[in-house]
């Protein structure tokens, strides 16, 4: 695949796109980080202005609430209005009176049921409906109301239970500010052009903003500005918490800061939209961008001056290196004179151009001179510095030339000699492989003969461990069969035991019987007449008695004489079977010796195989020396033929004389 050369570029190029490339890298990294630090400190500066912002306006609106309830504290102070026998028009009177000096809108009387008792006649006929109202009922103190519009104004009430002398709960009094209180803070509240601040209660209700023409609508935090991320910071935000943070509203970036107002509910948020206070930081990075492209623009003119000039000059010389490279050594150089590196440049290839003519022409001579066979010439001395060493290398060729020549002059007799009896070694050498492998084929017929006998020794031992398996298992049959006739004869042994003891026994009642038949007989003779058959039965029992006894000592003998023969037999059956494990462990011996013998011939096999191959390999070997032999002969005779010939060439060789 022929490869395709990429377009050279000139050293012009390569410092123009260099030097511009790292200027260009470095006007954008810079303008990225100015960047990065301007967002990010105009961020931290913007957290913690809106931050403190938040913090004072939250505290300006809990000093004006307080201010509201301090006033409708020192009016509930009045002893007038907490005494229950008092006319209302007294009461109506001492709220007049307060009414002119403090900016009230209204003030009004209500019972617990929230109706009104008397009062303002601007006043709200019942505040039952209202939802400061239920805190004033469960907490029995003083209570700020969310700002209501009413009567084309919007108002802010503040309401507390009135105690009568027996401090119980006559009513309630309920005096109605205007809002400005709250609209003076959060209307100089400056967070920009699109800024938004609001009042919230617990459920991110809006009850009061900085613009007063959208506090009519009823609008929740969450149904606004509703996100997962912002619903977590509006939960923070309603747990009576302060911070600053960066959320998206209608996807546009707000910072935003909030802090809850002391004494209330109620939860003080401030927000300023990003663009108001980024705008003129994009402004200042699009000038920064246009002045960096503009310094950019100038220093690629200064660039491309300066590297025409440098080029110019290194022109020069690398035209004149090329021509150099091309093998030209006559072309003059030209040289700079503008007093820049490339003048030196210029002015050691003119140099270099010349001494290079000299070198080559002196080595050219020196080379046609080794090629002509004349070996006794030197070096000239023109050469100097590095290429000393040229002149140095070339004398040792031609010392190195000369020594090898006179070796190969000295080699070539030494060769011829060692020609004539190499081949007498190699006949010789032929002669004994021919015997060599006439032997080793005899070795490998009488090897075949000794494979053919261990095959039949094998066999044999094959037959043997057979007849000695079997032979095994008829002992093992007869090792069986006498131990079932030892258990018979402790059987019969036992029952001779129980007959021997019956035999006692009976020997007893023979005694027994022999004694009863005595004295009946005395006592038939005692009877006299009367006794006389008495007598007679006494007598045939005592006879009977006798034939007994003596019938019971034949038995005992018999007995005797046959557990004689017992004990004898079953000594004789012990003996026997001892004689057939001893039968079955020579039985075992031998089945091991046959195994083993087995295995011995198996092995003589494959030792013989193993012998048998590495003859094959030895005759494979004698044949290849034979031929080996035969070729060396050959060589030998080739080598002397080729020594006389390097004699001849090495003898027209000029060689320098020592």
């Amino acid at each position: 695949m022929k490869r395709v050369k990429s377009k050279k570029k000139n050293i012009k190029q390569i410092i123009v796109f260099y030097v511009t490339t790292i200027s260009v890298s470095l006007g954008v990294v810079l303008t990225i980080l100015m960047i990065i630090a301007a967002l990010t400190s105009t961020a931290s500066v913007l957290n913690d202005s809106l931050s403190m912002t938040a913090r004072t306006s939250a505290q300006n609106i809990s000093s004006n609430l307080h201010l509201l309830t301090d006033r409708m504290d020192s009016l509930i102070q009045e002893p007038i209005l907490s005494n229950d026998y008092v006319p209302a028009e007294q009461k109506q009177q001492v709220l007049d009176k307060y009414e002119q000096r403090i900016e009230f809108v209204w003030i009004a009387a209500y019972d617990k049921s929230g109706k009104k008792i008397y009062g303002d006649e601007m006043g709200q006929d019942s505040i039952a409906e209202e939802n400061y109202f239920d805190n004033l009922v469960k907490t029995n103190n003083l209570t700020v109301g969310e700002p209501r519009y009413a009567d084309e104004i919007w108002q802010l009430s503040v309401s507390s239970p009135l105690y009568n002398d027996d401090g119980e709960i006559s009513c309630y009094l309920v005096g109605s500010y205007r809002y400005d209180l709250l609209n003076d803070v959060l209307s100089n509240i400056n967070i920009g052009a699109g800024g938004l601040a609001y009042i919230l209660d617990s459920k991110g209700n809006i009850i009061a903003d900085k613009n007063v023409a959208n506090m009519g609508e009823k609008r929740n935090l969450y149904d606004l500005y509703g996100s997962s991320k912002n619903k977590k910071v509006f939960d923070s935000m309603l747990s009576f918490q302060s911070d600053s943070v960066s959320v998206m509203f209608h996807m546009q970036q707000h910072y935003i800061a909030y802090s809850p107002v002391a004494g209330t509910n109620w939860t003080l948020m401030i927000a300023a939209p990003g663009n108001d206070f980024m705008g003129i930081l994009m402004w200042s990075v699009v000038i920064s961008v246009i002045v960096i492209v503009v310094l950019q623009i100038c220093a690629r003119k200064l660039i491309v001056k300066v590297a025409d000039r440098i080029a110019d000059s290194l022109s020069l010389a690398t035209n004149r290196l090329t021509l150099l490279s091309a093998g030209d050594l006559k072309e003059e150089v030209v040289l700079a004179d503008d007093n820049t590196e490339a003048e030196v440049l210029t002015t050691a290839l003119s140099k270099t151009v010349s001494s290079l003519g000299m070198y080559i022409h002196d080595i050219t001579a020196y080379l046609g001179q080794l090629s002509s066979g004349d070996y006794s010439g030197e070096a000239g001395d023109t050469f100097s510095g590095d290429f000393i060493a040229i002149k140095e290398a070339l004398q040792s060729i031609t010392v190195s030339l000369n020594d090898t020549m006179q070796h190969i002059n000295q080699a070539s007799f030494a060769v011829s000699s060692n020609s004539s009896e190499t081949s007498d070694y190699a006949k010789k050498l032929y002669d004994g492989s021919m015997e060599q492998t006439v032997a080793l084929e005899r070795l490998n017929g009488k090897i075949g003969v000794i494979t053919e006998k261990i095959d039949e020794i094998g066999e044999n031992a094959r037959h043997v461990k057979e007849s000695a398996d079997s032979a095994e298992l008829c002992v093992e049959e007869g090792i069986r069969q006498m131990d079932d006739m030892l258990l018979t004869m402790d059987s019969i042994d036992h029952d001779m035991q129980e007959i021997i003891t019956i035999s006692h026994l009976m020997e007893e009642i023979a005694s027994q019987t022999s004694l009863l038949s005595l004295n009946a007989s005395i006592e038939a003779a005692r009877a006299g007449d009367a006794g006389k058959g008495f007598a007679v039965v006494a007598h045939q029992i005592s006879l009977l008695a006798e034939q007994t006894a003596d019938a019971l000592d034949k038995t005992g003998e018999i007995i005797g004489k046959a557990s004689l023969s017992i004990e004898q037999g079953m000594k004789n059956a012990k003996e026997t079977a001892d004689s057939f494990q001893e039968v079955k462990k020579a039985t075992s011996d031998f089945t091991a010796i046959s195994d083993n013998m087995t295995h011995i011939t198996v092995e003589q096999k494959e030792a013989i195989g193993m012998v048998s191959d590495e003859v094959h390999t030895v005759l494979d070997i004698a044949t290849t020396n034979q031929e080996l032999a035969k070729e060396t002969d050959e060589t030998a005779a080739l080598s002397l033929q080729q020594a006389e010939e390097l004699e001849q060439i090495v003898s027209a060789v000029k060689l320098k004389e020592k």
